[in-house]
């Protein structure tokens, strides 16, 4: 489980969804939107549990959608010779000023179900499957770069535990953000 969430991640961490006018009060949020389009590459590592430190790589594609209020991404992420394909949409509703979507073919398919808001310049998305839950969060690192850490609530503690943490940078940057937080939970940013 911690696998499917650890992808699912990696997938939304550019974020679209069903048909939905834009309004002329949302043209921020789409605005916003279309700073996450275009390609992107990325690097991290997972933080705790068995593979912990193994090392991961992606190279994805954002697809804002001014008309729908919408964004897709698709793309692939590796370690070695193992990949796997990535996709999810996400939508934005100007009336609850939030983003809800599905990665994966959602929580009914092999992914999560997603609800999110814009977090300053950055995001944070809620990711849920049954009971499991997580959260992503996305916090812009200089121009055209970002980091990514990702978290699982855990019910005995109460408490959100890293599991991931990511640098992505638009295609043909010479260099990725480095964010690697400590094991032991604190989340303290590298160099960015």
């Amino acid at each position: 489980m911690l696998r499917a969430f650890f992808v699912a991640a990696l997938a939304i961490c550019i974020p679209a969804l069903a048909p939905q006018p834009a309004a002329a009060a949302d043209e921020d949020a789409v605005a916003f939107m279309e700073r996450f389009g275009g390609e992107w590459r990325g690097s991290g590592r997972l933080l705790i549990g068995p593979e912990s430190g193994l090392r991961f790589h992606c190279a994805l594609n954002g697809d804002p959608s001014r008309s729908m209020m919408a964004f897709g991404m698709t793309g692939k992420c590796w370690t070695g010779s193992l990949s796997a394909p990535v996709y999810a949409r996400l939508r934005y509703n100007g009336d609850q000023k939030r983003f809800f979507g599905s990665f994966m073919d959602g929580a009914e398919g092999d992914g999560a179900n997603i609800v999110g808001e814009r977090d300053g310049e950055g995001f944070m998305l809620k990711l849920m499957r049954g009971e499991l839950q997580g959260l992503l969060d996305a916090e812009p690192a200089g121009d055209g770069k970002m980091t990514i850490l990702l978290s699982l609530y855990d019910p005995n503690s109460r408490r959100s535990i890293p599991v991931a943490a990511m640098g992505f940078a638009r295609a043909g940057s010479d260099s990725l953000p480095i964010y690697d937080p400590a094991i032991t939970g604190s989340i303290e940013p590298g160099n960015k």
